[in-house]
């Protein structure tokens, strides 16, 4: 069955993990908390699309979680 805190749909061939990117994406970010938040859920949804449940699903969370970072972003570059 796998680890069940570095599960296989989040693991490459090669080793690399989902978790460890995104660990070197955030250190790197000048983004706000909430923006980071849901651009990582996106990237996680894209990484594993079909490797876990249905691909269409994966990529359908990964789109909302990119919307609710433009929004975020668009209401803060409004004023809002």
């Amino acid at each position: 069955m796998g680890n069940p805190i570095k599960p296989s749909h989040y693991k490459l061939p090669s080793g690399a993990m989902c978790v460890d990117i995104i660990e070197e994406l955030a250190e790197i970010s000048s983004n706000k908390t909430f923006t980071d938040y849901n651009r990582f859920q996106a990237f996680k949804y894209v990484w594993r699309a079909g490797n876990k449940d249905d691909v269409v699903q994966d990529l359908k969370k990964a789109i909302q979680f990119l919307v609710f970072a433009i929004e975020y972003e668009e209401k803060k570059r409004n004023g809002n």
